[in-house]
């Protein structure tokens, strides 16, 4: 009788530790859920939690890299243009490089690139552009070719008052660790309280057959 009962103690157990891990598992999903991109492929641009934006392109046998800051209306700003290998991350000094930004009504506007002293760094000056969304194309000639990489959606607004996705980051991680405190509290009651019958149940017994 007692390996029997230890044999359902364990069983129960086993039942409630997975349901719990269950229950846990899809409420974290589902405050953890937001709008990043969850597929294989490395996305071209990239925006960080201080603002910057970095966009990423492989043309032929280079690597090109362009960071900027958020692009506010009317105001020039400053970006940052690297050339490497793609195989050996080896800066590229051979290369010519050309930045251009088309507005949504197909109006073209020049960036102004400067050459860096460190190798395969470059400079690059944005000028003043209105509010609206553009696409950017970062263009690289080498020996006689030019590959060209196109990046859309590039939106010039104004910067926002307050970040509200860290606040709603910071909350949902409060809203997790209270479901797991609760999912936690759950569990060892229900596991103190199957111990407690368990232990309690052959006392029944022999006392109904006295």
């Amino acid at each position: 009788m007692k390996e029997f009962l230890a044999a359902q103690r364990i069983k129960i157990a086993t039942i409630i530790l997975l349901l719990s891990i269950l229950i846990f598992g899809s409420t974290a999903r589902t405050f953890a859920h937001g709008d990043e991109d969850h597929g294989n492929e490395k996305p071209k641009t990239t925006a960080s939690d201080k603002g910057t934006i970095l966009h990423t392109a492989r043309l032929g046998d280079f690597e090109l890299m362009l960071k900027h800051p958020l692009l506010t209306p009317d105001t020039a700003t400053s970006a940052r243009l690297f050339i490497t290998r793609f195989e050996t991350n080896e800066s590229i000094d051979k290369a010519i490089p050309a930045i251009e930004i088309e507005s949504a009504n197909g109006s073209i506007t020049q960036g102004t690139v400067e050459k860096n002293e460190a190798g395969g760094s470059y400079t690059v000056k944005i000028p003043a552009l209105p509010q609206g969304d553009y696409t950017v194309r970062a263009k690289l000639t080498y020996d006689g070719e030019t590959d060209t990489a196109t990046f859309s959606g590039v939106r010039v607004a104004p910067a926002p008052i307050a970040d509200s996705e860290s606040g709603m980051s910071w909350a949902r991680t409060v809203l997790i660790g209270i479901v797991f405190a609760l999912v936690l509290a759950l569990f060892g009651g229900l596991i103190y309280f199957i111990w407690r019958f368990a232990e309690g149940e052959p006392l029944s017994k022999e006392t109904v057959s006295a």
